[in-house]
Order: C-alpha cells, then structure tokens, then sequence
C-alpha cells in the first residue's frame, strides 16, 4: 500500500469519474505542450516546425511532445498515483498489489493510451470525411478498440477495462 495513508478501499472508479479525470488533464498537458513548444521557439526564430520547413527537425519535436507526455503521466502516476485530474476526481492509479505504478507500468499504460486515442482521431476524422479515407463508411471500425476498452468495465469482475487488465493496473475511487 501507498505509505502515510491508511489502507485503501479498492472500489473501482467509475467511468465518468475516469473520463472527467481525463478531461481535466487533458486541459493542463495541452499547457505542459504549448510551454514546452515555447522553449523550442528560440531555436527556430519563432517559426513553427513542420515537415515541410524543418525536416527531420520534425521528427525530433514529435519525439519531445511524446516525452513531454510522457512525463507528465509517468511522473505523476509513479509518485502519486495521480495526476492533478485525477485528485480533482478523487480516483488514483494502483499496480495489482495496491503499490504505486513502476515507470515501466506508466510507459506501458501511456502506449496503450496513445495507441486508444490514435484509433479514436483516425476513426473520427475518417468518419467525418468518408469520401477522402480509404475506408469510407467503415470508418467506425477505428472507434471499436476505445469502445471495447471501456465497454469491457461492464463484464470484468473488478470493473476494470482492457487498459487496466493490459497494464495490471486498476483505478480506484478514494475515500
């Protein structure tokens, strides 16, 4: 179990809690973006860094969002077990076990996430414009991983979703 606190109740955090969690920090990584992207101005004279004017400057910078990312889950998840959405949600990210997730628990839960999120974009812009994807009106097949992710919580046991089972974590409800 986490140190100072008493023992925690391991009732699992409902869907909306999760989601509104992940709202919240989505709103507070998008700033941890824009300030890191601004530390990157100076090298580029205040231009921004595309394919078509940076070249494989590009690639670097898309290395840095991810890490960024990365760091911002990672660190929060492996001291806390929370990030600030999450506190706000009254929710926490625990290994199988009840400990606090490894580095190697947040990297495999943030890959697992970014490859959701991939598939949820794809899916919606494909959908939104069916005459340009090559899958047309099938575009919602993209949609079905996140949907199964957490349509999964209804059948599982311990109302964990794919993610959760994945990564051998759970996300329980405080107090």
């Amino acid at each position: 179990m986490i140190d100072s606190e008493p023992a925690l109740s391991l009732v699992p955090a409902s869907l909306f809690r999760r989601l509104a969690a992940l709202v919240y920090d989505s709103l507070l990584l998008l700033a941890v973006l824009f300030l890191g992207t601004l530390l990157l101005l100076p090298f580029t004279g205040g231009e921004s860094i595309t394919p078509q004017d940076s070249g494989p400057w590009e690639y670097a910078y898309q290395a840095w969002i991810a890490l960024l990312t990365l760091g911002f889950f990672g660190v929060s998840w492996t001291r806390r077990g929370q990030t600030l959405g999450m506190m706000s949600w009254k929710i926490r990210l625990l290994r199988d076990g009840g400990r606090l997730p490894r580095w190697r628990d947040a990297a495999s839960r943030f890959l697992t996430g970014a490859l959701l999120l991939l598939c949820t974009v794809l899916g919606l812009v494909s959908l939104a414009h069916p005459g340009q994807s090559p899958l047309g009106h099938w575009a919602w097949v993209l949609l079905l991983p996140v949907l199964a992710n957490y349509l999964w919580m209804i059948v599982d046991p311990g109302s964990r979703s794919l993610q959760d089972r994945l990564t051998r974590c759970r996300v329980v409800r405080l107090g």
